[in-house]
């Protein structure tokens, strides 16, 4: 059987791990079989945002990747025009504060791994094994690629003491104060937040987050006090009115993590800068659309650092306004 012009292309597709450093694509989709495993290739190669969000996107044909990093609902990527008048205290934000357990077998595919990848320091002798193995990638498939670099992860994690060690470099004392914060208005789309709900959900859970949504009203909830069905339940789907988040920024937060397309209006920042008593250690931002979110940058002034994790696959030009 005669292979396809696509078929073709997709066999000669080259990924650049470094500067004079490429592999077929179709050999890494035999060395890394999962996604907990190319995060943790991610985090060897010191893959940046871009990178990583490529890589995923072509390696895992799933509802969940694909709904985050590629083309598919359509997302806004330009602000709106509204005028932003004196809210009402009680509008600013609704708390939903209500005792859950989490279910912790709940279904989710890598966002919470994402979290583990942030916080994981590659051991030396790790580190130098895959340096050394940069000439030869090509040739290392079949089953003992395929163990490979899931046998280094569980290694890394394992032998904290030897061979690597597990350091949270994003964290306050004893119980971070950490934040997600979900874009639930209408150019998200329900559709959208449905396949990836149960994702931010996990996602919140593993960074012992509270979590807020955000459209018309902010609901914020307490870490450990949600469930994917309140979420859903509260989300409304409508107007993008970010200005709302300035009651949840009137206190301090350690890592705050965005998840949103590019909408609101061009005067949310300098509103938020005005009514926010709060600092943020850092900032970071999952996008839907081919750019870094407006919701990152609203965030970002009040944040000490700001860091891309993902970006989605569209034809929304790169770059800020």
């Amino acid at each position: 059987m005669t292979l396809s012009a696509n078929q073709v292309n997709r066999s000669l597709e080259l990924f650049e791990l470094k500067s004079g450093t490429k592999v077929r694509m179709e050999v890494l989709k035999d060395l890394l079989p999962d996604a907990n495993t190319a995060l943790f290739f991610g985090k060897l190669y010191k893959l940046d945002y871009r990178q990583l969000s490529h890589l995923m996107r072509s390696l895992f044909n799933t509802t969940v990747i694909q709904t985050l990093l590629s083309e598919g609902d359509i997302h806004s990527s330009s602000l709106q025009d509204y005028i932003i008048d004196i809210v009402p205290p009680a509008e600013l934000m609704s708390s939903g504060i209500v005792a859950a357990q989490f279910i912790s077998d709940v279904d989710h595919e890598f966002l919470p791994e994402l979290w583990d990848m942030l916080e994981v320091q590659i051991a030396d002798s790790i580190q130098k094994l895959v340096d050394s193995l940069d000439g030869v990638l090509s040739v290392v498939q079949g089953k003992y690629g395929k163990m490979l670099f899931s046998t280094m992860a569980v290694l890394n994690k394992q032998r904290q003491g030897i061979i690597g060690q597990f350091k949270a470099r994003i964290a306050h004392p004893m119980v971070p104060n950490n934040l997600v914060i979900f874009d639930v208005s209408g150019s998200v789309s329900r559709a959208t937040a449905e396949k990836i709900v149960d994702e931010v959900v996990a996602l919140a859970y593993k960074a012992n987050a509270s979590l807020a949504i955000v459209s018309d009203h902010t609901y914020l909830w307490d870490a450990g006090t949600f469930t994917r069905t309140e979420v859903m339940q509260a989300a409304e789907f409508n107007g993008t009115h970010y200005e709302t988040l300035a009651s949840v920024f009137n206190r301090d937060w350690a890592t705050v993590i965005t998840i949103a397309d590019y909408d609101s209006y061009g005067g949310v920042p300098s509103y938020l800068k005005q009514h926010c008593t709060g600092r943020v250690q850092q900032v970071l931002d999952i996008s839907l659309v081919n750019r870094a979110t407006f919701l990152s940058e609203c965030i970002g002034q009040l944040a000490d650092k700001v860091t891309p994790l993902l970006i989605g696959n569209s034809d929304y030009p790169l770059g800020y306004r």
